[in-house]
């Protein structure tokens, strides 16, 4: 748990993959020692990771900071926290001091009962990856689908440059 607690420290966001998707990316606070995460539950503008409230589980990889490595990989379980409660409000005053770039501030805790889920990552102890235990499977993923194309031909310039330049000296 100490290793969990030492790489989530250097962390801003983390990659979690739960239900034999792909990994998303997620941003995260730390509330009383736990991992909580903000997932959007009806289409709204939060950060979208449908279905993980309901998958019990997911890996969490937490990435180095030059996002080309990864710093550790661990399991984690997933529980949803009531709106409301007690703990419920505590993390979302947490989280709404970590969000960057938010709108609506005087109703964003309103839209959050409502519109979002507000989930604990609990480390199981589990730890799959971690510097100099790696595994030796591919990372290689296609890319996700999307409705961006490619340009066409580059539009007809007028007044280009010469390509005969003037001397500097």
């Amino acid at each position: 748990m100490a290793e969990i607690a030492g790489v989530m420290k250097k962390a801003g966001l983390v990659w979690l993959a739960w239900g034999g998707g792909r990994p998303l990316p997620a941003w995260f606070a730390t509330v009383d020692g736990s991992y909580v995460v903000l997932a959007d539950r009806s289409g709204s503008a939060e950060q979208p990771l449908p279905g993980l409230a309901a998958a019990g589980t997911a890996d969490v990889v937490v990435p180095a900071k030059p996002a080309t490595n990864r710093l550790a990989g661990w399991k984690a379980t997933v529980r949803r926290l009531e709106p409301g409660s007690d703990e419920w409000t505590a993390a979302a005053q947490v989280l709404r001091t970590e969000r960057l770039n938010a709108e609506g501030l005087d109703t964003q805790l309103e839209r959050w009962k409502t519109e979002a889920d507000l989930l604990v990552l609990e480390p199981t102890g589990v730890i799959s990856e971690s510097a100099g235990q790696w595994d030796d499977r591919s990372r290689l993923e296609t890319p996700a689908g999307s409705p961006a194309t490619t340009r066409g031909k580059r539009p007809i310039t007028f007044h280009r440059r010469s390509k005969r330049r003037p001397k500097l000296s």
